[in-house]
């Protein structure tokens, strides 16, 4: 539909691609890994939506992740017809196993577990605001702790949720192939599956296919060990089954990173990430490309186990959760 024309176009040279990085898998590294940070507002995170995996080390056979995220949610909009409010907080906890199908080969499976409630952490976000001088969108104009999510559109259907669930979302499958010198490339081909509970927004009930390229490279800064990392990807989505609004058919996705290690096992990273409109529409919550900012770090704690903190800021105004929290867990097996 919207995006559609010209992106299909794209196939071909995706296809050129994949023959090109037809190479041996190589070594991942957590200085070279980006950090799974993803868009939790509740209409667009129904979706397929990939994160940035950065493989299995050489020899290592598996390895299994838990990423915690939490999102607070504070928006309240109209554009013509349509309304929109998302007062409340979403948690949503990704349990991630990937495992090495052949030399060059891995697969991966990723199903969400997720609870869509009040806040409990306005108190977290009214003091960060304050300290940073962001503005607080009048989060104190309204009462804390409550969940509301509507939309409408005038003549078309709506969606309205004031009671707090948790359920599981909808699984992701992907297959991969990290190829190039150093293992500097990584091509992975992504398909989401609507397992989820739709009138709960736990899922889109559509499938979802996602092509994304991840790309990295190792230095020194400061006589300390330093990485990069940048990404691509499209998203082609489905209509979603509950949430009203006409998606797109077409999403872009980007990101870039660095990361620095000063300690043996500490080190830091700064990562954007962005993505173009997921629906058709004239609110900015929704019609509106995002970027947010992520600020964080790793502790690897011994050869097989990383734990990475972070901080998820949104820096377009209304296209994303304002502040959003991240802890993960991961061990190689």
């Amino acid at each position: 539909m919207g995006n559609r024309t010209g992106l299909v176009d794209l196939m071909p040279a995706l296809i050129a691609l994949i023959v090109v990085l037809w190479a041996p898998l190589a070594t991942a590294d957590p200085l070279t890994q980006p950090m799974r940070a993803r868009n939790l507002s509740p209409p667009i995170a129904i979706f397929g939506v990939p994160t940035w995996e950065g493989g299995l080390d050489t020899g290592q056979s598996a390895r299994f992740a838990v990423i915690g995220n939490v999102a607070s949610h504070f928006q309240f909009a109209e554009a013509g017809a349509e309304r929109l409010t998302l007062d409340g907080e979403t948690w949503r906890l990704d349990f991630v196993y990937e495992r090495r199908v052949s030399e060059a080969w891995s697969v991966t499976a990723a199903l969400p577990l997720i609870r869509n409630s009040g806040g409990v952490l306005d108190d977290f976000i009214d003091a960060w605001h304050s300290v940073f001088n962001l503005p607080d969108g009048k989060r104190n104009s309204r009462p804390e702790n409550e969940i509301q999510f509507f939309y409408d559109d005038g003549p078309g259907p709506s969606y309205f949720r004031s009671q707090a669930a948790t359920g599981l979302g909808d699984l992701m499958l992907s297959a991969a192939r990290t190829a190039g010198r150093d293992g500097s490339w990584r091509l992975e081909l992504s398909v989401k599956l609507p397992t989820g509970d739709t009138d709960l927004l736990m899922g889109s009930g559509a499938a979802d296919v996602a092509v994304s390229l991840l790309h990295r490279g190792a230095s020194s800064w400061a006589s300390h060990p330093a990485g990069w990392f940048w990404g691509a990807g499209l998203l082609r989505i489905g209509q979603p089954d509950r949430f009203p609004a006409q998606s797109n058919d077409w999403v872009g996705l980007g990101m870039v990173g660095v990361s620095w290690q000063p300690f043996a096992r500490l080190g830091l990273k700064a990562q954007l990430d962005l993505h173009s409109a997921y629906y058709d529409s004239h609110l900015e919550q929704i019609g509106n490309a995002a970027m947010q900012a992520t600020l964080g770090g790793w502790w690897a704690i011994d050869e097989q186990r990383v734990l990475t903190i972070a901080v998820i800021e949104d820096l377009v105004v209304r296209a994303a959760p304002d502040v959003s929290l991240q802890i993960g867990f991961e061990w190689k097996l």
